[in-house]
């Protein structure tokens, strides 16, 4: 009985190795939304990655999807689904443009124009100038979209610079895969009055990285913690209006239960004066 005792540790441990094992070879296949890891930095996760799939989300191939996209006959109707994380952007976006007239927009992460294509028929301002920032390949395929569409208020750039002089900043979904997010904004000459930050992978620990598997690459993604990060944007300047929970969001790392961030937040943030 005692010997049973004693090799209990071992067997915990010989069993939880296997598991691991067995969750590293399905992570680097199809396991798309998985999340590995804790780190310090992007570049340890990055290091840490399997060599199944390119690393970053500035990859052909997922250009490719996006074009392919555009040609589906389910296009048209794929755009204009709006989530239930969507409805407090969209609140927030009508509350500002009837208080302060404001229009101009520039998205972070914007995708191929995802959000401008889903919002825009349930915004309230007729007149909005929306600018897109993301990285070079996807850029492309979205000006391809926008080409077909005709659409003449819609602008894409790689540049975040471009965001100077834009009175609001919405960035869903993008945060998490930017350093220094704050001190980007901090640096701009004139500083947007409205930030709004959804899709946001926060709790009450440290502040660490993960590696995600996005289906045909691999990057790293922040997890924030949340006092600090609602601290980075007083620091800069801003006040925190609202905060809200996103429930179909989540980030779950195996092992790591302590990390591990059941729903993600949304926040709105303004330009105190």
């Amino acid at each position: 009985m005692k010997r049973i005792i004693k090799s209990l540790p071992f067997v915990k441990k010989t069993y939880q190795s296997f598991q691991e094992s067995k969750y590293e070879r399905r992570f680097a296949g199809e396991c798309y939304g998985c999340f590995r890891g804790v780190f310090n930095t992007f570049e340890q996760a990055i290091q840490s990655a399997p060599k199944t799939k390119t690393i970053g989300y500035d990859n052909n191939d997922l250009a490719q999807e996006y074009q392919e996209m555009l040609e589906s006959e389910n296009w048209e109707q794929s755009q204009h689904l709006i989530n239930s994380y969507d409805y407090p952007v969209l609140f927030w976006l009508n509350s500002i443009f009837t208080t302060n007239l404001v229009n101009h927009i520039f998205d972070l992460g914007g995708n191929v124009g995802i959000h401008f294509y889903a919002y825009k028929k349930h915004l309230n301002c007729q007149e909005i100038t929306w600018t897109i920032c993301d990285l070079s390949e996807i850029i492309k395929v979205g000006k391809k979209i926008a080409e077909k569409r005709q659409q003449k208020d819609l602008f894409f750039t790689t540049s975040f610079a471009e965001a100077n002089n834009k009175n609001i900043l919405l960035a869903s979904g993008s945060v998490q895969y930017v350093n220094h997010f704050s001190q980007q904004i901090e640096k701009l000459l004139v500083k947007p009055v409205h930030i709004l930050v959804n899709r946001l992978p926060i709790y009450d620990g440290k502040q660490f990285v993960t590696l995600q598997n996005g289906g045909k690459v691999f990057y790293p993604q922040y997890v924030f913690n949340r006092s600090d990060f609602i601290e980075s944007f007083n620091e800069i300047g801003y006040e925190l209006i609202d905060i809200w929970q996103d429930r179909l969001g989540s980030c779950m790392i195996p092992f790591y239960p302590e990390n591990s961030v059941p729903f993600y937040h949304g926040m709105y943030f303004k330009l105190r004066e």
